[in-house]
């Protein structure tokens, strides 16, 4: 008697599924597949699809980013003309502790798990996305390697500073096997060799360093998330992101504009290290506008590319917010010698985190 066509069709569903798979789930499993792989269409199919209303946002959000940026990088250079904004200040240090753990939730809260939603999507294949935690190997070996340039960078700088100062001293002084001379700035009895550096030159190198490295970190992930907003054509997807970024963008700013007035940079190094930031993520918005038509953010090379610079970013990120913000001020003297400075510079620290970290519900 021939078998019934809803018969034939159950048995080639089940051999299509595979041998591997012995009971009935393989069939479902292969379904899900199938479902899941209907969603690496471009943003078209969306249902909150409006490029029109879309494009006003973005437009909207590059006015708005650009002024919080600026604002934020620009108010600790320019505030040493106001005691509450002076860099030597408890002000100062209790918002830098917050944006620090703006900072820390950003890489852990935001760029991490993207970066895993990237490269993890079904959109990619099986082998080797779904075999390897790539999103965590290099965001390990993007924090490693900002632990080689923050170490190379303050060794160049250190030996470039006692080059500069054994020229100094040769010109004002016989050269001598060993040529000493007192600090007579209140550190009475302390004395060092020609060429080397004060407590307060290497205290200076460490902020020049860390001016420039959370600089570069900054730039590599605020270029990743303006295109983001910038190819959407999505206005439910833009509208928190505007939110967030500006938030993001502001005390983001306020902390590197801290690190470049600690550092001393001269007038014209300060304004193009907070020009270039002020300017990178508006500028990563008005790049995503160009692409936009011809974009698909599901692509498995696009995909690729965000996942592995959002991993990127999250390990600099949380590199530097832990080991040159956090620990650095933290564990500082100044801060174990205050008590009342603990209990705002932590809280400020645990509201910053907490409240990039909430922000995530919604972008």
């Amino acid at each position: 008697m021939p078998l019934d066509s809803h018969y034939v069709n159950i048995i080639v569903l089940f051999f299509v599924s595979g041998f591997s798979n012995s009971t009935p789930v393989g069939i479902f499993h292969c379904r899900a597949q199938a479902a899941r792989m209907t969603d690496c269409g471009p943003e078209t199919q969306l249902a909150c699809y409006d490029k029109v209303g879309a494009f006003h946002l973005k437009v909207t959000a590059i006015a708005v980013i650009l002024t919080a940026s600026t604002l934020g990088v620009l108010l600790p250079i320019h505030g040493q003309r106001f005691t509450l904004l002076r860099t030597d200040g408890n002000i100062f240090f209790i918002t830098k502790a917050f944006a620090a753990g703006v900072i820390l939730a950003t890489g852990f809260v935001h760029m991490l798990p993207d970066a895993a939603g990237a490269l993890t999507s079904s959109c990619l294949p099986d082998h080797p996305w779904s075999k390897f935690p790539f999103f965590g190997f290099f965001a390990m070996v993007a924090a490693l390697a900002t632990l080689l340039v923050d170490f190379g960078a303050t060794e160049f700088y250190e030996r470039l500073q006692s080059r500069r100062g054994k020229m100094k001293n040769w010109g004002d002084a016989p050269v001598d096997a060993e040529i000493t001379h007192a600090h007579m700035n209140g550190n009475l009895g302390h004395t060092h060799g020609a060429g080397s550096i004060s407590d307060e030159g290497l205290a200076r190198i460490r902020h020049v360093v860390i001016a420039q490295v959370l600089e570069l970190g900054i730039v590599a992930h605020s270029v990743i998330i303006g295109i983001a907003l910038g190819v959407s054509n999505s206005p439910c997807t833009v509208r928190p992101l505007i939110a967030a970024l500006t938030f993001h963008q502001f005390f983001e700013g306020f902390a590197l504009g801290g690190c470049i007035s600690q550092a001393g940079y001269k007038t014209l190094s300060a304004a193009i290290m907070a020009f270039f930031f002020a300017v990178t993520t508006p500028g990563g918005i008005a790049i995503g506008i160009g692409i936009a038509s011809s974009y698909n953010d599901n692509s498995p090379k696009a995909l690729i590319v965000e996942g592995i610079f959002d991993s990127i970013s999250a390990g600099i990120l949380v590199y530097m917010s832990l080991v040159d913000l956090i620990a650095a001020d933290f564990l500082s003297k100044r801060m174990r010698c205050n008590y009342q400075l603990q209990i705002f510079s932590y809280t400020a620290l645990f509201l910053g985190a907490g409240a990039m970290s909430v922000i995530a519900i919604w972008a």
